[in-house]
């Protein structure tokens, strides 16, 4: 799978970029800027990167991967439908149940 190679990788003939990885921190780092109070806790800010985990793994489509999650990439494919959060939510919450 190829992500490109922007100009500094050409010019210093580097193999491997780390574009992805900095677009994904680009993206944290300005959802934090939005908490007005920060985190209370380190508690509080692991489930924060939890919950960013999931929403890229099992949520957002990516463009690379052909509008496909990197879960169903994985074979992993819940049938979540539209609402995808809402119904990753509830079928986490029956996890535990027997249905």
């Amino acid at each position: 799978m190829s992500f490109g190679v922007p100009i500094a990788c050409k010019k210093y003939n580097l193999e491997h970029n780390n574009n992805p990885i900095e677009r994904y921190n680009g993206k944290t780092s300005d959802r934090i800027k939005n908490i007005r109070s920060g985190f209370g806790s380190f508690e509080g800010a692991r489930c924060f990167m939890d919950l960013r985990r999931v929403i890229h793994n099992f949520i957002n489509p990516n463009q690379q991967l052909k509008g496909k999650t990197p879960a169903e990439m994985a074979g992993i494919n819940l049938n979540l439908g539209r609402n995808k959060l809402l119904k990753l939510a509830r079928y986490l919450a029956n996890e535990g149940t027997d249905d």
